[in-house]
């Protein structure tokens, strides 16, 4: 009886000691993981400015387009042809006729335009400009939901009007580069689309689950952003395109999409969408210090207080006013 005593108090130690580190790592998990998931998709955003750039040596923007959205479009009823097996299939996979409207807008908004401004605004300016006025996507989202009507605090406009200022000084540091400045023009335009294919795409993502809404508004919005580029791919020597090159439409085909999604969605979910709008303010930061190193990029005074200025626009926009405090004790 003693050794069978023993035998299982050793059990029951063996047991605990193998329990102990995945409970550590749980906590591990809990404590930090959403903002390390979040860290991780700052970088993978920031990559896709010096990524797409560094790609444009080899491939032009249109035929980088081209070949990333047909992989994409391919990809993206891969994944809904898988999540949408079983009893849930015929949900999965359809949608309601009255929501084509919505479904072409958002796709025409938030793929075809908004990836016309990045790669040809990348293509002309360098990848922190790019970064930061695609940045100004919160702002022109406030913009939008004023004109349709819904309310706006003071705090967004006072956002607003710092971001301005600080895109104006910004691109006066730039005057005389007819190039840059169209560069940055298309970039800011990338930003507006894509807002607009934030506020439009919300009926959307109450209504579908995710693999349906991205299934079909990347259709809607490949099919004239494939057409568009279609000459492009065709006057372009693929047979010419290094391993590196393929690496890269790859890279932004599966992980700035797929993979930073389900972690910024995975923090959002344990952390709320308020905390989460610090990190993504990190971007333009990254994608400038990633700009230097890569591409030397210079930044004068007025360059670095214009990117200030906005990156303050976005802070003061995008935070809430902390709700009054309540103490049990009732204080007065």
């Amino acid at each position: 009886m003693t050794v069978m005593r023993r035998a299982s108090r050793l059990a029951v130690a063996g047991g605990l000691a193998r329990e102990r580190p995945a409970r550590l790592g749980a906590r591990v998990l809990a404590a930090v993981g959403p903002e390390l998931a979040q860290l991780v998709v700052v970088g993978l955003w920031a990559s896709t400015f010096i990524i797409s750039k560094a790609a444009f040596d080899e491939v032009s923007p249109l035929a980088f387009t081209f070949a990333r959205f047909g992989l994409m479009t391919a990809l993206a009823f891969a994944v809904l042809a898988v999540r949408g097996r079983g009893a849930a299939r015929g949900r999965s996979w359809a949608i309601r006729r009255a929501d084509l409207p919505r479904f072409a807008l958002a796709g025409v908004s938030g793929y075809t335009l908004y990836q016309l401004g990045f790669v040809l605004g990348l293509d002309r300016t360098s990848p922190f400009s790019s970064s930061l006025l695609i940045a100004m996507v919160p702002l022109f989202t406030v913009v939008i939901l004023a004109l349709l009507g819904e309310p706006t605090s003071v705090r967004g406009w006072v956002g607003i009007a710092v971001a301005v200022v600080g895109v104006a000084i910004f691109l006066a540091d730039k005057r005389g580069a007819a190039g840059t400045l169209l560069g940055d023009a298309l970039s800011l335009g990338a930003g507006l689309t894509f807002a607009l294919y934030g506020v439009v795409n919300r009926p959307l993502v109450r209504a579908y689950p995710p693999e349906t809404y991205t299934a079909y508004t990347v259709l809607a919005g490949s099919i004239p952003l494939l057409a568009i580029a279609a000459p492009a791919a065709r006057a372009q020597d693929w047979g010419a395109v290094s391993a590196g090159g393929w690496l890269a439409i790859g890279y932004m085909v599966v992980l700035p999409v797929y993979v930073a999604y389900m972690l910024w969605n995975w923090a959002i979910a344990r952390r709320g969408a308020v905390a989460a709008t610090g990190f993504s303010l990190l971007v333009p930061v990254v994608s400038g210090a990633l700009s230097a190193l890569v591409f030397a990029e210079g930044f004068g005074p007025a360059k670095l207080l214009g990117a200030a200025l906005v990156l303050a626009g976005l802070v003061i926009a995008r935070t809430r006013p902390r709700a009054p405090r309540r103490d049990g004790g009732g204080n007065r």
